[in-house]
């Protein structure tokens, strides 16, 4: 893609999200941005019963909970959910080509019944980490299967966003800290 189609699509994109945010901004000012709870709206199975139940009883008479308000418009969700990704880096590629020591938990995507624990896979990819920054071909033999000298190269957008900036913040040639991600802990050496 040239730069100029690049360029009109991110003043594009960069457009929609003002838009969207000035459109929450007015319906707050127009007091529709206001999430209101309607207890008596919500069907429950007690209220359909022929005699309420204590617990039903209980939880009508007891103080509702604030409404929460959308005060800014929804925009210190939004900084906040882009706070917690990170920002990529200015300078960062389109794609990278890396290598990955895989250490699974249980629970993680993909791993056995009989996975580590989590502190025990921290602990676990910690040790190796030493190791991979000396040898990397080692720490893959040494990690779980899954893991790769060279995975190839990975474009943006295809990895959940926090292990996306950590990865491409790397420089060429740099191993990374572990990194939780859905399916264990990844130690990633940045190939090119």
């Amino acid at each position: 893609m040239s730069d100029r189609v690049q360029r009109w699509a991110f003043i594009v994109a960069s457009a929609g999200v003002i838009a969207l945010v000035g459109y929450l901004t007015m319906e707050q000012a127009n007091g529709r941005g206001k999430v209101r709870r309607d207890p008596e709206a919500v069907a429950t199975p007690s209220a359909s019963a022929s005699a309420p139940e204590p617990a039903a009883s209980a939880s009508a008479s007891a103080t509702p909970s604030p409404e929460p308000e959308l005060g800014d418009g929804g925009i210190s969700l939004f900084n906040t959910l882009l706070d917690d990704a990170g920002a990529m880096p200015s300078g960062a590629p389109r794609a990278v080509r890396v290598g990955v020591v895989l250490v699974q938990f249980a629970g993680a995507e993909g791993a056995s019944s009989t996975a580590r624990s989590k502190a025990d896979a921290l602990k676990h990819a910690r040790e190796l980490l030493e190791q991979a920054r000396t040898d990397f071909k080692a720490a893959v033999k040494a990690g779980d299967s899954g893991s790769a000298e060279d995975i190839g190269r990975m474009p943006r957008g295809v990895l959940e966003r926090s292990t996306e900036v950590a990865i491409f913040s790397l420089p060429a040639g740099e191993v990374s800290e572990p990194i939780e991600t859905p399916r264990g802990y990844w130690i990633v050496k940045r190939i090119e």
